[in-house]
C-alpha cells in the first residue's frame, strides 16, 4: 500500500488503487489535473472519470482518505 502522497509507478500500484478504490491525483508536470477512482488500466493508459490519461505524460498520485 502506498501512503498519501505517493507516486504511483507500477501496475501492482494501479491494482490496488482499482481493487481498493483510493482516490488518486493527477498531475501534467506540476499542474493539478483531478482527484478521482481508477476505472480500468493498462501499461499505457489510465482511467478515471471517463478520460484517459496517459502513464508517461501525467503523474498518479495516491490520495486515500481523500
Amino acid at each position: 500500500m502506498l501512503n498519501q502522497g505517493d507516486i504511483l509507478l507500477y501496475d501492482s500500484h494501479f491494482l490496488y488503487h482499482l481493487k481498493h478504490s483510493v482516490p488518486v491525483q493527477i498531475y501534467d508536470g506540476n499542474v493539478h489535473i483531478q482527484i478521482g477512482i481508477i476505472a480500468r488500466f493498462n501499461e499505457h493508459f489510465v482511467e478515471i472519470e471517463d478520460t484517459l490519461y496517459n502513464r508517461q505524460r501525467f503523474t498518479f498520485i495516491s490520495r486515500p482518505g481523500f
